[in-house]
């Protein structure tokens, strides 16, 4: 099972030109980078090409009682076991929002 997924700042600047001066936030994973979390004119942009892998890892909105809502990003290798369900079922719902039932 992978590590649990740390951010941390990149050193470099942004490789824009224009946008020298801002800084790209790196997702790591057993020491691997697996994205990166930048700003846009429109928002927040997440790259990573473990997005949308075999139906897993995509995102969803995640909303509770006395929580604000976020979006989730699961960012799960291929042979990472679902970390919040049991059988594709997620709190009972059907299929989870994030390995789809697929682990």
């Amino acid at each position: 099972m992978s590590e649990r997924s740390i951010l941390r700042v990149r050193e470099r600047p942004h490789i824009h030109p224009d946008r020298r001066n801002e800084q790209i936030w790196e997702v790591v994973r057993d020491g691997e980078v697996v994205a990166h979390i930048y700003g846009t004119r429109d928002g927040v942009q997440v790259v990573s090409p473990r997005l949308d892998r075999d139906g897993r890892n995509k995102p969803y909105l995640f909303e509770a009682s006395g929580v604000s809502p976020g979006w989730v990003i699961p960012l799960l290798a291929p042979d990472d076991p679902c970390p919040l369900c049991v059988g594709g079922v997620f709190l009972g719902v059907l299929p989870c929002p994030i390995c789809r039932g697929t682990k």
